[in-house]
């Protein structure tokens, strides 16, 4: 940590900050302000920058604040809210509010090393929002149509009712088409060689081509393979004790749901176009595996490919071999 000794853990709501925090004696306090711009500016008048603040990574409430720490020059970390969590729940908490919330940020910080936060590239934060525009309107999309289909069921059918729904669906198609286009060129001017050899890869699509990208930050945020499977929860987990307990094996899930589903479907198209997939998924059924986890493994395969194309910047070969000396 930068200081050792100030140090102040924020527990960040929409509308409040809740922060628990030290003076140079010692002595512990609490402050509540509000999550804008006079609350942040408060937050430095009272504690100054020469501290460490800690918030959670939970939701977009806590950017605002780690933008202007960051750029004030302040010591701003951020951590995965499923540590605190876990940190709290080693510590045999009972109760949970906000400013004991606070208080365990600050414990938390004292007793862990957080790296410091970085400011995200503006071209990353552009992509990620509208990737969840994207797939928020798909998911509407997808709502108008099953509607519609339930409307067709009913034996008297109301004409403004299904020209409504049809003009909706229209509308919320070619926006969802425009924002693919504007997020397609915001990528080419980012990271235009990733995609490139992320594209190279036969069954990435584009949309996890682009997921892949702004996920990791443009590869900034895993350093192997290892990690770029388990952003995806893609990762085997195994849990046994002793010789009572046989848990179910399967992949452990703690990681990003809207990229790994994506992944499962490229998988399928990847068993038909992707050499090495398809003879990898050929070998597992082979042997009596289910197709579901034949299917798994193949998106732990395209993850392989995907991280050592993008970050060599070279494109997909279907034949290539690794030289060891």
């Amino acid at each position: 940590m930068k200081s050792p000794k100030l140090v102040a853990g924020i527990d960040v709501s929409k509308d409040f900050l809740d922060i628990y925090f030290n003076n140079l004696q010692g002595k512990e306090q609490t402050l509540k302000l509000a999550n804008d711009l006079k609350g942040h500016q408060a937050l430095l008048n009272n504690l100054g920058c020469k501290r460490t603040y800690l918030v959670e990574s939970s939701g977009p409430y806590y950017l605002r604040l780690a933008f202007y720490l960051k750029k004030k020059g302040a010591d701003i970390r951020v951590e995965n809210p499923v540590c605190i969590k876990r940190f709290i729940q080693m510590n045999l908490e009972r109760n949970k509010n906000d400013q004991k919330d606070a208080c365990w940020i600050y414990r938390y910080a004292l007793q862990r090393e957080v790296k410091p936060w970085q400011l995200p590239p503006k071209e990353h934060l552009a992509c990620q929002s509208l990737i969840n525009l994207i797939d928020l309107y798909q998911r509407q999309l997808l709502m108008l149509t099953n509607q519609g289909h339930a409307l067709h069921q009913l034996p008297l059918k109301c004409k403004e009712v299904n020209k409504s729904l049809l003009d909706m669906q229209s509308a919320m198609e070619a926006e969802v088409a425009h924002l693919e286009k504007l997020l397609d060129a915001k990528l080419q001017k980012w990271q235009a060689l990733q995609m490139q050899s992320l594209a190279s890869v036969p069954g990435l699509g584009k949309r996890a081509v682009a997921m892949l990208i702004v996920f990791t930050d443009g590869f900034t945020k895993v350093q192997n393979h290892r990690q770029l499977i388990a952003l995806a929860g893609l990762s085997p987990r195994e849990h046994t004790s002793g010789t009572s307990i046989r848990g179910k094996k399967g992949i452990c899930k703690m990681g990003s749901g809207r990229l790994r589903k994506v992944l499962y479907m490229c998988s399928m198209s990847a068993i038909k176009h992707n050499k090495a997939c398809k003879e990898l998924y050929e070998r597992l059924k082979a042997k009596g595996k289910a197709g579901k986890l034949a299917l798994i493994a193949v998106c732990n395969k395209l993850l392989k490919q995907a991280f050592a194309v993008a970050t060599k910047g070279t494109i997909y070969q279907a034949n290539f071999c690794s030289v060891k000396p």
